[in-house]
């Protein structure tokens, strides 16, 4: 009974954080960023059957996200509100799926925590209120196939086999259409066949028969999408984007392609640079205060509390659980990935990732009651290290005159740390044994007065307090969000609370252009679809090229009328447009006419005749 009554409580708050998010959702008319593409992608598969915007085909994107925004609009019209408000649908869905799926593995109460803190956070609230990206809806899609598997595995009578087995063959090929990445739900299905080939070759065969039919749906499903997305010709010679993922792989940096394709040499430092990256969002997501990346110490901690957790558990179910290689896949994924590491990629597994932070806690002061010298030593290395790097941050900005709240929080629970695992080095014991619980307790219950302290009560409703005061941070942050949404109707009274992808300039651009320009003018732009939303006119990637030559081929090709040139706060792309456009300008000072200028925005009109003259 207690049991049900916490599982309504937290159904009951996912729902409310989740409705909040829905009410709450930025009042703009229409997009300000390139999750536009989505939208104009779906109008294309809803009016012309056609998967791909400005009349080339889209072969990069799964059509999955397409497609739903296409069954929205046929529902309610086209609206950036509808978008943004199904976004929110598929974030609580999926919040309720985790909370059902984590609840079999750990205590609810725990399950519950890691929904609610997680739901609370600024970041989960940004991108369910202001952005439209696939990371909801595939977060919804991998849960239901990963609690589906585990009913499946575990069905015993022929119609729950069926059942079970139908939801995850259909979530499984539902999230391949929203993300490529579900590759690593493919790999992890394949991977428990073979480890438990490896301990019960019967058992191996039952589960091989049972996921061959979710496996060859996915396979076919997988196939047909790379069959579809045959490249289309290349509007530029240059690696990468738009390639696949194998091509865009083999470059140094994504963001930067001209740098050439990466060394061997580089793979360690990509993964260090995105594994850094993965830890300050997961920070940022439960503790609402982002890391310095350059503080090792600092950044480890949370990436090696996930590694044990996912160690522990491997280890616990023998590496025969399909979550154990699928979290495993997805992270092999994204950390060789060579563009800009995003929160969205983390979005759909930070539950898992807390999932195994609780795990590794439970491993840690299972181990130290055996080995606790070893524990005690690993451990009072980790204090030094995280107290030797916060003295050190907090000297350097006291030598500045700065006084920074994070690194003086810091420093009470390293020297903590450090003095526990100095006791246990010392002694031979774990302050988690049950003679030193007994202890402990015998010391705290000593009679003070009429007063006494439980120590499992007090420990209880520190972490109490602790949550409680991490969802109220949330909650004010959120509020602040919230209200900036509702009031913010145009770009000139947009602010910066909380994640933001507004493409000011190329809006302001695409604007201009469809008021001043003929029907049929090729636009190049470097976010070209933002531009050619509001343009509505045929756009050209201006792709990140130094060479002039290279350029000035690529807009004689096209048959570019007007060049949008950004100088952008904090480039994607590098090089900048404008660094790119100034090399091109030296080259044919009179081919080029700047016909409008504003603070970080220029348009140029192509004189055509200079160009041909410079070609003839």
């Amino acid at each position: 009974m207690a049991a049900a009554k916490t599982d309504v409580i937290f159904f009951v708050l996912i729902v409310a954080f989740g409705a909040s998010a829905v009410l709450l959702h930025q009042r703009t008319a229409d997009f300000w960023g390139e999750d536009v593409f989505y939208a104009d992608a779906a109008r294309s598969l809803l009016h012309d059957g056609f998967y791909g915007v400005n009349g080339t085909p889209e072969t990069t994107q799964p059509p999955g996200l397409a497609g739903i925004l296409a069954v929205v609009f046929s529902i309610f019209g086209y609206s950036y509100a509808a978008s943004a408000g199904a976004m929110a649908v598929f974030e609580t869905l999926g919040f309720l799926t985790v909370y059902e799926f984590l609840r079999r593995r750990v205590p609810s109460l725990v399950a519950g925590t890691i929904c609610i803190v997680l739901l609370s956070s600024p970041l989960y609230f940004a991108w369910a209120t202001r952005m439209v990206y696939p990371c909801y809806p595939y977060f919804f899609s991998t849960m239901v196939a990963l609690l589906s598997g585990e009913k499946y595995d575990n069905a015993t009578t022929t119609r729950s086999k069926i059942l079970w087995g139908s939801v995850l063959t259909m979530a499984v090929a539902a999230s391949l259409l929203i993300a490529t990445g579900t590759i690593a739900l493919l790999g992890a299905l394949a991977a428990v066949v073979v480890v438990t080939s490896l301990r019960d070759r019967r058992l191996a065969r039952t589960r091989l028969l049972k996921y061959l039919p979710v496996l060859l749906v996915g396979i076919a499903v997988q196939g047909a999408w790379m069959y579809h997305r045959k490249p289309a010709p290349s509007e530029w010679s240059l690696p990468g984007y738009p390639g696949s993922y194998l091509q865009q792989l083999k470059l140094k940096r994504g963001n930067y392609p001209e740098l050439g394709m990466a060394k061997w040499s580089d793979i360690p430092d990509r993964v260090t640079t995105n594994l850094k990256a993965e830890s300050d969002f997961l920070v940022q997501l439960v503790l609402r205060h982002g890391i310095n990346q350059t503080r090792v110490a600092v950044v480890a901690i949370p990436v090696l509390l996930i590694a044990i957790g996912w160690a522990y558990s491997v280890w616990k179910t023998g590496g025969m659980d399909l979550l154990n290689w699928y979290f495993a896949g997805y992270e092999l994924i994204y950390l060789l990935w060579p563009w800009t590491m995003e929160s969205r990629f983390l979005l759909p597994i930070a539950p898992l990732a807390c999932l195994y932070v609780w795990q590794s806690c439970k491993a840690l002061i299972l181990v130290s009651r055996v080995k606790p010298r070893v524990v005690g030593l690993i451990w009072l290395s980790a204090a030094l290290l995280w107290t030797t790097s916060t003295v050190h941050s907090l000297y350097a900005h006291w030598t500045r005159h700065e006084s920074v709240l994070t690194d003086t929080l810091l420093l009470p629970p390293g020297l903590i740390f450090a003095g526990c695992a100095l006791w246990m080095t010392y002694t031979g014991l774990s302050i988690f044994s049950m003679e030193q619980s007994s202890g402990m307790e015998r010391w705290l219950k000593r009679s003070l007065g009429r007063w006494w302290v439980d120590p499992q009560r007090l420990f209880r409703s520190t972490g109490y307090l602790f949550v409680t005061a991490l969802v109220l941070i949330g909650i004010a942050v959120e509020s602040r969000m919230a209200s900036e949404n509702l009031r913010v109707t145009d770009l000139l009274h947009s602010e910066m609370t909380g994640i933001y992808e507004v493409l000011a300039p190329e809006v302001e651009a695409g604007v201009w252009l469809r008021s001043h320009t003929p029907a049929d003018s090729v636009i190049m732009a470097r976010h070209w679809a933002t531009v050619h939303h509001y343009a509505e006119r045929k756009t050209v990637w201006f792709a990140p090229i130094s060479d002039p030559r290279a350029l000035f081929d690529g807009i004689v090709r096209h048959g570019i009328g007007y060049i949008v040139v950004v100088k952008h706060r904090e480039p994607y792309y590098l090089p900048d447009d404008d660094y790119c456009f100034e090399g091109l300008l030296e080259a044919h000072p009179t081919g080029f006419r700047l016909i409008l200028q504003s603070a970080n925005l220029r348009i140029f009109l192509v004189e055509k005749s200079e160009i041909h003259g410079n070609l003839g």
